[in-house]
């Protein structure tokens, strides 16, 4: 299963596309109005969170509850294979939207930052969608008011919502604390954020305040500020927190900053604190159709739900006799997991396989990420001799990767791996996997699954053609027909992932129309 772009459904009605292609320009599209962020120019520190605070705290207030609902199919909608779902953060399961509002037993409305923390007032925090997402009811029910942290051990997950004790310095105390899987970790942080700067002066409760200080003007405790500034510098802002800030500015009529400007935390809470924000450091102003941003590509492969391997493939190196093969899909308590082991019937032999992924498309990379969750109970060899490994497509030869976190030994509780960086892999088709390696002294049984690779890449094939005749502009004869883009001869169009395409039958997504007699370009969003 591939996920590649949140669904434009029903980010923008039919009568603002048409006004974007009679427009033919990228003052149309989604993004943050002209002059918006003027204010935070030359500040910093609590000066800089204040004026981000006057900036975002007016806004529509939506009631909680249906209205919520109605505003997530503007928010938190993804399109896999052609259905379209709501966006669970806590949870890998697929709740169709077309069900429409899902049974509570089902998913919830699930406040990121616990409502519990100000006592449960209905206030706008209650039902500000910024931090509002469809959950998966266990999900939200196990991570109850938990504090974000990274964690030391793991009681209880999902795959993507972890819960246990934190690490050593984390906390502010609480026994339990809840740890997002690492492609959201970024989403999360920026969130909290946005909370604590524009809701700072609302009855936060002292029995609670495991991540913030009452009595600080930054709100934040020093360890949970390092934790979020680092997990917003390792996840950085992708497509999908983009497409829903601009659903949250087209039904709350206000934006989370701190997606926009991703360096304004750093002049807030961090190394830059002293220093004066500019817009032209830190952003600078809506995306720029006729030089989009990088594609951005996170592949899913090895959920827990998959009933099958779904393209991975097997390379047996050498196997001792008694081993007829070490890599199988296999299922616990609803449970789907890869197991690799050589450990047969009370006794461990030597073997050495590989579990590939399909070939991934690395050519145009500026960033690539693997991370997955596993487990292992038994750990003799296991840590010294199973590593993940990339293969070069074209010539066959493979790497081996140390992973950066391990279970604990004595349970098979699935845990985060940490990422691993495949920046060094861009230029190159690879199929990343694992190695299993054993010997006559251990064959442990490694557990695998919820494999994550986030490929941000370069695209070189949509820039604007350069004008040869400005005065003969005629851009604004691009229309749209349903699913149908309508240009004027000689006009070229190009998905999101810089692929041409006909124009015709065009599925939701974003797509940009160039042409040498164009003075921009003209991007679309396909949303119906």
């Amino acid at each position: 299963m591939k996920e590649l772009f949140i669904s434009a459904t029903r980010l923008l009605p039919a009568i603002a596309l048409a006004a974007m292609a009679s427009l033919g320009a990228s003052d149309a599209a989604a993004g943050w109005p002209d002059g918006y962020y003027d204010s935070l120019e030359g500040k910093c520190g609590v000066e800089l969170m204040r004026a981000v605070k006057a900036v975002a705290q007016n806004h529509k207030k939506i009631t909680y509850g249906s209205d919520t609902w109605k505003a997530f199919e503007h928010t938190d909608v993804k399109v896999v294979d052609g259905t379209e779902y709501w966006w669970d953060m806590y949870s890998n399961e697929l709740v169709p939207v077309s069900a429409g509002r899902p049974d509570s037993n089902v998913m919830n409305i699930e406040h990121s930052v616990a409502n519990s923390w100000w006592g449960k007032t209905k206030n706008d925090a209650y039902c500000d969608i910024v931090h509002l997402n469809p959950s998966n009811s266990q999900a939200n029910s196990k991570k109850g008011n938990y504090p974000l942290a990274e964690l030391q051990s793991v009681t209880w997950n999902n795959g993507v919502t972890f819960i246990g004790s934190p690490k050593p310095g984390q906390g502010g105390g609480a026994g339990n604390c809840y740890e997002p899987a690492d492609q959201y970790k970024g989403d999360f942080a920026r969130v909290f954020m946005y909370m604590f700067t524009i809701y700072d002066n609302i009855s936060w409760k002292s029995n609670t305040a495991w991540m913030y200080d009452i009595n600080s003007e930054l709100m934040f405790r020093q360890w949970a500020r390092e934790l979020l500034l680092r997990w917003s510098q390792n996840d950085p802002v992708s497509d999908k927190e983009r497409s829903r800030n601009d659903g949250i500015q087209s039904q709350q009529r206000n934006r989370n900053p701190f997606i926009d400007l991703p360096d304004l935390a750093e002049h807030i809470w961090g190394s830059k604190s002293t220093v004066p924000f500019s817009l032209e450091g830190g952003g600078g102003g809506p995306e720029d159709p006729k030089d989009p941003e990088a594609t951005e590509i996170t592949y899913s492969w090895l959920s827990s739900t998959d009933t099958d391997m779904a393209g991975w493939t097997v390379e047996n190196i050498e196997l001792a006799p008694e081993v007829k093969d070490v890599w199988k899909w296999r299922e616990y308590n609803g449970n789907h997991y890869l197991n690799g082991s050589a450990f047969i019937s009370g006794t461990p032999y030597a073997a050495l396989a590989y579990a590939w992924s399909p070939e991934v498309d690395l050519t145009k990379a500026e960033i690539a990420r693997f991370s997955f969750s596993h487990a292992a109970k038994f750990q003799t060899t296991l840590r010294s001799l199973c590593k993940v490994a990339v293969k070069d497509a074209e010539s066959g030869d493979i790497d081996e990767i140390d992973i950066p976190a391990w279970p604990n030994k004595g349970s098979w509780t699935f845990v985060p791996s940490g990422d691993i960086d495949l920046a060094a892999y861009a230029g190159r088709k690879v199929h990343v996997g694992f190695k299993y390696e054993s010997d006559e002294t251990g064959a442990d049984i490694w557990e695998i699954n919820e494999g994550r690779l986030y490929v941000k890449n370069k695209v070189t094939g949509i820039e604007c053609i350069p004008s040869v005749d400005t005065d003969s502009d005629d851009s604004f004869l691009v229309e749209v027909w349903g699913n149908n883009i309508l240009a004027p001869e000689g006009a070229v169009i190009f998905d999101i992932n810089g692929r041409q395409v006909s124009g015709t039958n065009l599925q939701h997504g974003v797509y940009i129309v160039v042409k040498p007699t164009f003075k921009k370009s003209v991007k679309i969003v396909i949303a119906q």
